[in-house]
């Protein structure tokens, strides 16, 4: 058998499935009891709180006030959570604060430590240089200041890290 007929044979099965079913359906519409008229108002059934036993309606006020009060512990725990969060959060912009402070406080020890370690690297004569040339002052005002030439000074920037491109332009100011 292929898989065409296996197909088909399917289709088939389907087909007498919905054909059974249909069946189905119209016995029980053939059977289904005639809707009479609803009874007149003087024998109608007295209200439904009124066939309900004592006990039971105790235990629904009783269920009825559990859940109410299981409604209000529910809303403080909820307020208490956003009490929480709120706190949590005002602490986390501290910390926050606190760590950009801390680290602003690293980068400039971290540039105080580089400034020290450059000048025990540089002969004593050019210490005061590479101080002023870390300090951001030009060549000149570094030359003037230390009784060196302008190409020293621009040497000493460089060294420095903080050139202001004099040795790159090969330009000397005079000694």
């Amino acid at each position: 058998m292929g898989a065409r007929e296996f197909i088909w044979a399917l289709i088939a099965l389907v087909a007498l499935y919905v054909g059974f079913q249909f069946l189905r359906l119209g016995r029980r519409r053939a059977a289904a009891p005639t809707i009479t008229a609803p009874p007149p108002a003087a024998e109608a059934a007295p209200p439904a709180e009124a066939m309900v036993p004592a006990e039971i309606r105790a235990r629904v006020d009783d269920v009825e006030a559990e859940l109410g009060a299981e409604r209000d512990r529910t809303e403080l725990e909820l307020q208490q959570l956003r009490r929480d969060v709120a706190q949590l959060r005002a602490e986390q912009e501290a910390l926050r604060r606190d760590h950009q402070r801390l680290s602003d406080q690293l980068d400039q020890l971290g540039d105080s430590v580089a400034t020290v370690q450059a000048g025990q690297h540089v002969s004593p004569q050019y210490g005061e240089a590479v101080m002023l040339a870390r300090r951001g002052l030009e060549s000149e005002a570094i030359a003037e200041r230390c009784g060196i030439s302008v190409a020293e000074a621009a040497l000493v920037r460089s060294l420095a890290g903080t050139g202001d491109g004099d040795a790159q332009r090969g330009g000397t100011h005079g000694e």
